[in-house]
């Protein structure tokens, strides 16, 4: 996969109207629970944590401090249609696991389309007092 095609893999996990974060998210109107915003905190940490090992790795930015997730996820996408094939099969290492910088951005997409399926199971879920 060439960065243009992780950028739009990363995209559809993220933005896709159907079945990404941002349609989960979407779902979570009135007062979602809790966990909601624990998944989103989680996510945020995470998709940093993706891109600290790979900035380590290829020398490329980090994901700057100011953004909340919405940012990470447009700053991600930006910055993965930008890297080469050599950068994308640099070994990184991340959470005790050996991986190309390719594999690590698909880990990402499966992760946040994991979460946005918790995230929309628990905004389908009715709330009670």
């Amino acid at each position: 996969m060439t960065g243009d095609d992780l950028a739009t893999l990363l995209h559809e996990a993220n933005r896709d109207a159907w079945e990404s974060l941002t349609s989960a998210l979407g779902m979570a109107d009135g007062q979602p629970s809790p966990r909601v915003g624990r998944l989103v905190q989680h996510l945020s940490v995470t998709k940093r944590g993706y891109w600290e090992a790979l900035a380590s790795a290829l020398g490329t930015p980090a994901v700057p401090g100011e953004l909340n997730l919405d940012g990470v996820c447009d700053w991600e996408e930006a910055l993965a249609r930008t890297l080469s094939p050599a950068q994308l099969a640099v070994h990184v290492r991340y959470s005790e696991r050996d991986l190309d910088a390719a594999a690590l951005l698909r880990l990402n997409a499966r992760h946040t389309v994991w979460h946005a399926g918790q995230i929309a199971a628990l905004s389908r879920a009715p709330r009670l007092a």
